[in-house]
C-alpha cells in the first residue's frame, strides 16, 4: 500500500523545490538540519534536534523543480511539484507499506500532512513551525 498526500502551496514551483533541497531552508518547516544540498546520488544526513534523532536518506533521482525521489529505511518516497494556477501542488508518495500495519500507515500519513502544512505556512507567510517551535 502507498501513502499519497497532496497540498496546494501558493508560491512558485521553484520556491517550493528549493525549500526541500537547500539545507538552509529545510529547517524552516521539516528537519532541523540537512547535511548538504539534495542532489542525485548523494546520501544526506537529516537531523531532528527536538527528538535527538538522525537519519540518512539516499537521493535516487532529482528533476529540478519537478521531482525528488529518495529512500529512508525500506520505503521509497517521491515528492512531486506541479504548477497550478495559484502556485504549486506538492504530492508526496511513500510506498510499500504492509496493509496490516494500520497504526504505521496512519502515523506516516499524519506526518506527511503535518510536514506539508508546515511547508505551506513557511513559504506563504514566513512562519516557521516544527515540533521544537510549538
Amino acid at each position: 500500500m502507498d501513502i499519497i498526500t497532496k497540498m496546494q502551496v501558493d508560491v512558485p514551483r521553484e520556491t517550493v523545490f528549493e525549500a526541500f533541497v537547500d539545507p538552509e531552508k529545510i529547517g524552516g518547516f521539516w528537519f532541523s538540519s540537512s547535511s548538504e544540498r539534495w542532489e542525485q546520488g548523494k546520501t544526506i544526513t537529516l537531523r531532528y534536534e527536538e527528538y535527538d534523532a538522525e537519519l540518512n536518506i539516499n537521493i535516487e533521482r532529482v528533476e529540478d523543480n519537478q521531482l525528488i525521489a529518495f529512500t529512508w529505511g525500506a520505503h521509497p518516497i517521491t515528492i512531486q511539484f506541479e504548477e497550478s494556477e495559484a502556485g504549486t501542488v506538492v504530492t508526496t508518495t511513500e510506498k510499500d507499506f504492509d496493509t496490516q500495519d494500520v497504526k504505521q500507515l496512519l502515523g506516516q500519513k499524519e506526518g506527511w500532512v503535518y510536514m506539508l502544512s508546515c511547508l505551506k505556512v513557511y513559504l506563504e507567510h514566513g512562519v516557521t513551525i516544527r515540533a521544537a517551535i510549538l
